[in-house]
Protein backbone atom coordinates (compact mmCIF):
# COMPACT_ATOMS: atom_id res chain seq x y z
CA UNK A 1 0.00 0.00 0.00
CA UNK A 2 1.65 3.75 -0.95
CA UNK A 3 1.30 6.09 1.80
CA UNK A 4 2.94 8.87 0.18
CA UNK A 5 0.83 12.05 -0.48
CA UNK A 6 -0.37 13.45 -3.30
CA UNK A 7 1.30 15.05 -6.08
CA UNK A 8 0.80 18.99 -7.01
CA UNK A 9 -0.75 19.18 -10.41
CA UNK A 10 0.02 22.76 -11.88
CA UNK A 11 -2.99 24.16 -13.81
CA UNK A 12 -2.12 25.38 -17.50
CA UNK A 13 -1.90 29.43 -17.09
CA UNK A 14 -5.20 31.02 -18.02
CA UNK A 15 -5.52 32.46 -21.49
CA UNK A 16 -5.31 35.99 -21.73
CA UNK A 17 -8.76 38.03 -21.93
CA UNK A 18 -9.77 40.48 -24.99
CA UNK A 19 -10.66 43.99 -23.66
CA UNK A 20 -13.52 45.44 -25.71
CA UNK A 21 -12.51 49.18 -26.52
CA UNK A 22 -15.12 52.00 -25.53
CA UNK A 23 -17.38 53.27 -27.47
CA UNK A 24 -15.95 55.85 -30.09
CA UNK A 25 -18.77 58.17 -29.79
CA UNK A 26 -18.07 58.96 -26.06
CA UNK A 27 -15.03 60.81 -25.49
CA UNK A 28 -15.55 61.07 -21.75
CA UNK A 29 -17.11 58.35 -19.08
CA UNK A 30 -16.04 60.54 -15.98
CA UNK A 31 -19.97 61.48 -15.95
CA UNK A 32 -21.21 58.20 -17.30
CA UNK A 33 -21.54 55.22 -14.72
CA UNK A 34 -19.26 52.11 -14.86
CA UNK A 35 -21.75 48.97 -16.10
CA UNK A 36 -20.94 45.23 -16.84
CA UNK A 37 -20.39 44.59 -20.16
CA UNK A 38 -23.66 43.91 -22.22
CA UNK A 39 -26.37 45.48 -19.66
CA UNK A 40 -26.36 48.71 -22.02
CA UNK A 41 -24.89 49.00 -25.17
CA UNK A 42 -25.36 52.67 -25.80
CA UNK A 43 -23.83 54.19 -22.23
CA UNK A 44 -25.78 57.39 -23.13
CA UNK A 45 -28.88 55.83 -22.62
CA UNK A 46 -27.63 54.07 -19.22
CA UNK A 47 -26.78 57.44 -17.85
CA UNK A 48 -30.24 58.56 -18.59
CA UNK A 49 -32.29 55.63 -17.06
CA UNK A 50 -34.21 56.48 -13.75
CA UNK A 51 -36.18 54.53 -11.47
CA UNK A 52 -38.76 55.94 -9.07
CA UNK A 53 -37.94 54.76 -5.75
CA UNK A 54 -41.21 53.04 -3.99
CA UNK A 55 -42.74 54.59 -1.08
CA UNK A 56 -43.71 52.23 1.65
CA UNK A 57 -46.22 52.61 3.90
CA UNK A 58 -46.31 50.86 7.14
CA UNK A 59 -49.67 51.42 9.36
CA UNK A 60 -50.09 49.13 12.31
CA UNK A 61 -53.49 51.63 12.68
CA UNK A 62 -54.76 49.51 9.23
CA UNK A 63 -53.69 46.24 10.13
CA UNK A 64 -55.64 46.54 13.74
CA UNK A 65 -58.78 48.18 11.61
CA UNK A 66 -58.68 45.00 8.74
CA UNK A 67 -59.31 42.76 12.02
CA UNK A 68 -62.21 44.74 13.04
CA UNK A 69 -64.54 43.34 9.61
CA UNK A 70 -65.16 40.15 8.24
CA UNK A 71 -63.56 38.66 5.16
CA UNK A 72 -64.31 40.07 2.51
CA UNK A 73 -64.14 37.10 0.02
CA UNK A 74 -66.39 34.87 2.12
CA UNK A 75 -67.98 36.77 4.97
CA UNK A 76 -66.36 34.27 7.14
CA UNK A 77 -66.08 36.33 11.09
CA UNK A 78 -64.28 33.55 12.82
CA UNK A 79 -61.62 35.05 14.87
CA UNK A 80 -58.71 34.16 11.75
CA UNK A 81 -59.33 37.35 9.90
CA UNK A 82 -56.24 39.28 8.76
CA UNK A 83 -54.73 41.84 6.14
CA UNK A 84 -53.93 39.71 3.39
CA UNK A 85 -50.80 42.03 1.51
CA UNK A 86 -50.86 42.22 -2.23
CA UNK A 87 -48.67 39.47 -4.04
CA UNK A 88 -48.50 42.04 -7.18
CA UNK A 89 -44.88 44.32 -7.61
CA UNK A 90 -46.84 46.92 -8.63
CA UNK A 91 -47.75 47.28 -4.88
CA UNK A 92 -44.23 47.10 -3.87
CA UNK A 93 -44.02 43.30 -3.18
CA UNK A 94 -40.27 42.24 -3.37
CA UNK A 95 -38.07 39.43 -2.61
CA UNK A 96 -37.99 39.99 1.30
CA UNK A 97 -40.52 42.55 1.41
CA UNK A 98 -44.66 42.88 1.67
CA UNK A 99 -46.41 45.01 -0.06
CA UNK A 100 -46.94 48.40 1.28
CA UNK A 101 -49.66 48.59 3.81
CA UNK A 102 -52.17 50.30 2.40
CA UNK A 103 -52.42 47.35 -0.18
CA UNK A 104 -53.98 45.03 2.15
CA UNK A 105 -57.66 42.85 2.08
CA UNK A 106 -59.46 41.37 4.76
CA UNK A 107 -59.23 38.07 4.68
CA UNK A 108 -59.95 34.86 6.69
CA UNK A 109 -57.27 32.19 7.36
CA UNK A 110 -58.72 29.66 4.75
CA UNK A 111 -59.03 32.54 1.93
CA UNK A 112 -55.53 33.92 2.42
CA UNK A 113 -53.98 30.38 2.31
CA UNK A 114 -55.83 30.10 -0.73
CA UNK A 115 -54.32 33.56 -2.00
CA UNK A 116 -50.62 32.68 -1.09
CA UNK A 117 -50.61 28.62 -1.69
CA UNK A 118 -53.47 27.77 -3.72
CA UNK A 119 -51.96 25.73 -6.04
CA UNK A 120 -56.06 25.09 -7.81
CA UNK A 121 -56.04 28.90 -9.20
CA UNK A 122 -54.09 30.85 -11.92
CA UNK A 123 -52.08 33.51 -10.75
CA UNK A 124 -54.89 35.63 -12.72
CA UNK A 125 -57.29 34.35 -10.82
CA UNK A 126 -55.49 34.49 -7.36
CA UNK A 127 -54.83 38.79 -8.16
CA UNK A 128 -58.16 38.68 -9.27
CA UNK A 129 -59.70 37.48 -5.79
CA UNK A 130 -57.07 39.48 -4.10
CA UNK A 131 -58.33 42.65 -5.89
CA UNK A 132 -62.10 42.05 -5.02
CA UNK A 133 -61.44 41.74 -1.64
CA UNK A 134 -59.05 44.92 -1.43
CA UNK A 135 -61.86 47.29 -3.02
CA UNK A 136 -64.14 45.50 -0.54
CA UNK A 137 -61.87 46.46 2.18
CA UNK A 138 -61.08 49.93 1.34
CA UNK A 139 -65.14 50.19 0.81
CA UNK A 140 -65.73 48.93 3.87
CA UNK A 141 -63.09 50.51 6.37
CA UNK A 142 -64.24 54.13 4.67
CA UNK A 143 -67.57 53.18 5.84
CA UNK A 144 -67.26 51.98 9.48
CA UNK A 145 -64.25 55.38 9.41
CA UNK A 146 -62.00 53.14 10.63
CA UNK A 147 -59.38 53.93 7.95
CA UNK A 148 -56.35 55.94 9.31
CA UNK A 149 -55.97 59.48 8.80
CA UNK A 150 -52.27 59.46 8.00
CA UNK A 151 -52.37 56.56 5.23
CA UNK A 152 -53.53 57.58 1.63
CA UNK A 153 -56.09 55.96 0.17
CA UNK A 154 -55.55 53.42 -2.52
CA UNK A 155 -57.54 54.47 -5.84
CA UNK A 156 -59.34 51.39 -6.59
CA UNK A 157 -60.99 52.73 -9.49
CA UNK A 158 -57.93 51.90 -11.48
CA UNK A 159 -57.28 48.81 -10.19
CA UNK A 160 -57.64 46.16 -13.12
Amino acid sequence: MKRSGFARKTLPPRPSRQVDEPNPGITSTSSVPKLHKGVFNNMAAAATLSIPKFEYVRSTALLVACREIPCQRCGRSDGTVCGAHSNQLRHGKARSKKASDQFVASMCFKCHSELDQGSEMTRAARESMWDLAHRATVKELLKRGLWPADVPVPDTRRMT
